[in-house]
């Protein structure tokens, strides 16, 4: 188990650690579609865009990888957290939001598709 320090000086929730993506890749859920920020083996952020009001997302998110084609359907999450990273414009109806999302229970087939593109398809740290 890793747990990490926040910026704010606070011990976080997670447990596990983040790895950001290589390439573009595109999460769906229901009718939303966002980009992957980064990953763990507990769960991702996306970032999508929002009109007015926050998406209501459906339970289950697909992640698909354009370059590679690789594509993971169907995982379990809850959103634990949102953010807003770039300011909303006073004339604009769009706002580009951060969401940070649990998985639920997953099958044994999803926790190793999970590790494999966490091991194929983010970047090493060094």
């Amino acid at each position: 188990m890793d747990l990490q320090l926040s910026d704010v000086g606070g011990l976080e929730r997670r447990r596990h650690r983040r790895h950001q993506v290589k390439n573009e890749t595109f999460t769906f859920s229901g009718k939303y579609t966002g980009t992957l920020v980064d990953i763990s083996k507990g769960g991702l952020a996306i970032q999508c865009a929002v009109f007015e009001n926050d998406p209501v997302f459906s339970t289950h998110i697909d992640i698909f990888d354009a370059k590679s084609r690789f594509f993971l359907s169907e995982l379990p999450f809850s959103v634990v957290g949102e953010v807003q990273p770039v300011p909303a414009s006073a004339f604009s109806l769009l706002m580009i939001k951060r969401f940070s999302m649990q998985f639920g229970p997953l099958t044994s087939e999803q926790v190793t598709q999970v590790e494999r593109f966490i091991t194929e398809h983010t970047i090493v740290d060094s």
